[in-house]
């Protein structure tokens, strides 16, 4: 999709009365037009329609929306510069952090876009039905667009902050005395929002894919997961219905869960999606693309053009003391305003050099280099026997970075581990070893590593390195390669082989019976910075125009096929049907099965069978956080695999985790406070 650029000219306050926006400008940024001229015009409503998407990049594919949606979780660790530690240890505080990337959850900049793009929506719902250059199909296919929209960014609010304000239409006067909507009124008003959408999808028979678009099918997917979050958060763990909304209301859990399972039915029926019979496949660059993947539903639009501010997110409400509108933190924006893209490329990958001399150093890396270059000189590598360079930079620029973000939990890793033989995903997420770029750069390493057979220089296994079948690994690979197990052995991923206390190591062991120094006695190989990546976000296509993979064109898939199997088995077990769950779920199995093998599970199937087979199926993907919340598990979940996590989390009877705390911007700017509260416990 060619998103317009937005800009935003008026003076705005962080609270629920900004100023509406005025102008919705082309990509040139063309100014002059005033929005009654632009709002008559064809090309005008185009770019305020897509407005309303460009503010989703500044979620999906970014590292502040990742670490709110997937960190603090069973699934991922923090590495050892993430900026977002106190998140992932449950000591955030309500404090808005601005610009600050040195360690912030982004919760002021994140209410402040949400509702930016609400008001948008809000302004295209008015503007739309004036118009007298649009057919009735383009009309009801744009509405369609902005009730989507609309329901999609107040969803994401709902689940983050709880009780919020709610705005149906375009503001034009400060408000100072916001008043907040109950949550499960909220869900009331998504849900009216998606049936719309619905309607004027079908009115409209949009069905088909548009890159970067929302169509009748996707409307479909989202209504299914909104109602899987109703039936289990309103319905399960808050014990409430979900109320302003006569079709809804009226349903008990049981009833939410059931349409939320007719809705997933509706959509596997549809032939809409289809799965691909090679699990890599659904990550390749060549299928990137929302349009093309065969399996996608809906997802967030990157163009190619890393160069083109398409990719970028607009710019803020707010303006600076001249009056010029302000920026979102680089935590969001990533690369600035110049240019943009998805960042999930750097957030699984370990440190570039993984710090010890035995695979190269900054100067003269032969394994994971990020070659950091704008030319070909210096993604070269001098090989010791021949003399020669070698190119390296299509092979060893998305292997790692000078930075480590997140890592996978013990727990994750022993998940995808656990039916390696037969399920495809285990080869296919994780990035278990890294290679030498061909035979010419074997002698670079050849001091540590004289013996080495192949191209592997560093594995990382799953044992632990203390057991009888990980010594014999470990004298196996001297001389061959650099091998790191989970636990134990010579380099130590985590502190432990148990989820529950196992931390990753932020330190190799102070050794020096290894290869007769100390190399290892560095930060820089600890688990922290030297782990099995995750691969399905990576780059698999080189493109010599972007050589330093800074960023990636890479499209935000936000919902696939395989979730809509898992809502349906969520509903089954929910509803009683633990034996037709297991059907659903290895449905899902043997589509993902190695040839030749059954990847089928046995039994009954239960809310942590749906919950395992989520991790293995969409980690990474946005998504985990919201699920442990809203199926009651987090504290469970946390205490049982994520030690970094759990001496802060307690299960409190006033659900102090279960929210984030409403920016103190917000709080300062109120007028009535005694109405509008801070969430409990910050």
């Amino acid at each position: 999709m060619k998103a317009k650029i937005i800009l935003l000219t008026a003076a705005a306050a962080l609270t629920m009365g900004v100023t509406s926006c005025s102008d919705y400008l082309d990509e040139d940024n063309k100014v002059g037009s005033t929005a009654d001229l632009t709002y008559n015009t064809k090309s005008g409503i185009d770019g305020l329609v897509a407005s309303c998407y460009s503010f989703a990049r500044g979620w999906y594919g970014k590292e502040a929306g990742l670490g709110l949606s997937e960190m603090g979780t069973d699934l991922f660790y923090y590495g050892y510069d993430n900026k977002q530690k106190s998140l992932c240890q449950y000591n955030i505080t309500p404090t808005a952090l601005d610009d600050n990337s040195k360690d912030n959850a982004c919760l002021d900049h994140y209410w402040e876009m949400f509702y930016d793009a609400v008001d948008v929506c809000n302004n295209a719902m008015q503007q739309i039905p004036q118009n007298k250059d649009l057919n009735d199909a383009l009309k009801n296919q744009y509405l369609g667009e902005v009730y989507f929209l609309r329901a999609f960014y107040y969803f994401h609010m709902v689940n983050i902050w709880g009780d919020i304000p709610y705005n149906d239409a375009p503001i034009t006067a400060q408000n100072l005395a916001p008043v907040k909507t109950p949550q499960n009124e909220v869900y009331g008003k998504i849900l009216a929002d998606l049936d719309e959408s619905i309607k004027d999808f079908d009115a409209a028979d949009y069905r088909t894919k548009a890159d970067g678009r929302a169509n009748y099918w996707a409307a479909r997917a989202f209504k299914a997961r909104v109602l899987l979050y109703a039936a289990s958060w309103i319905g399960g763990q808050l014990n409430e219905q979900v109320a302003g909304n006569d079709t809804y209301a009226s349903m008990n859990t049981n009833a939410l869960y059931q349409a939320a399972m007719n809705e997933a039915d509706a959509v596997i029926g549809s032939g809409y999606a289809s799965f691909y019979s090679n699990y890599n496949d659904v990550w390749s660059m060549n299928n990137e693309s929302y349009n093309t993947n065969s399996e996608a539903l809906f997802g967030i639009t990157y163009s190619q053009d890393l160069k083109s501010t398409v990719n970028c997110i607009p710019y803020r409400y707010r303006t600076d003391g001249s009056g010029d509108p302000m920026k979102y933190c680089s935590l969001i924006t990533r690369t600035g305003y110049t240019r943009g893209g998805s960042a999930m490329l750097l957030m699984f990958v370990p440190m570039w050099n993984n710090g010890a001399t035995d695979v190269g150093n900054n100067k003269n890396n032969t394994t994971t280099a990020f070659i950091r270059s704008t030319g070909e000189s210096s993604s070269y590598i001098k090989s010791a026997s021949t003399g020669k360079n070698v190119f390296v930079a299509e092979k060893y620029s998305p292997y790692g970075r000078g930075f480590t973000r997140y890592l996978p939990s013990l727990h994750l890793w022993q998940l995808l581990e656990e039916h390696k033989a037969t399920d495809q995903r285990c080869e296919a997420t994780l990035l278990d070893h890294y290679d030498v770029a061909g035979p010419d750069l074997y002698k670079n390493v050849s001091k540590c590593y004289p013996d080495m057979q192949q191209d592997t220089l560093i594995y990382y296994s799953p044992l632990n390195g203390d057991s009888p079948e990980g010594k014999k690994a470990q004298a196996w690979a001297k001389g061959k390669y650099r091998i790191q197990f989970a636990a134990g052995g010579d380099i130590p991923v985590y502190t432990s082989m148990d989820p529950a206390t196992a931390k990753p190591t932020e330190a190799a062991k102070a050794t020096s019976d290894v290869y007769g120094d100390n190399r290892y006695n560095t930060y820089k190989i600890g688990g922290w910075c030297s782990f099995p990546g995750l691969k399905k976000f990576l780059d698999n296509v080189y493109d010599a125009n972007y050589p330093t993979h800074d960023i990636s064109s890479r499209d935000a898939i936000v919902m696939r096929l395989p979730e809509l199997y898992l809502i349906k088995a969520e509903c089954q077990v929910a509803l009683g049907d633990g034996a037709g769950a297991m059907a659903t779920i290895n449905q899902l199995r043997t589509v993902r099965a190695k040839a030749g093998t059954d990847n089928t599970l046995k039994g009954n199937a239960t809310l942590d069978t749906v919950l395992s087979e989520r991790a293995i199926e969409l980690c990474g993907e946005q998504m985990r956080w919201f699920d442990l919340k809203r199926t009651g598990k987090l504290y469970e979940y946390v205490a049982k695999y994520n030690a970094q996590a759990s001496p802060q989390l307690n299960a409190d009877a006033s659900h102090h985790f279960l929210y984030r705390p409403i920016p103190q911007d917000q709080m300062d700017a109120v007028t009535n406070p005694d109405v509008f509260t801070q969430n409990p416990g910050y």
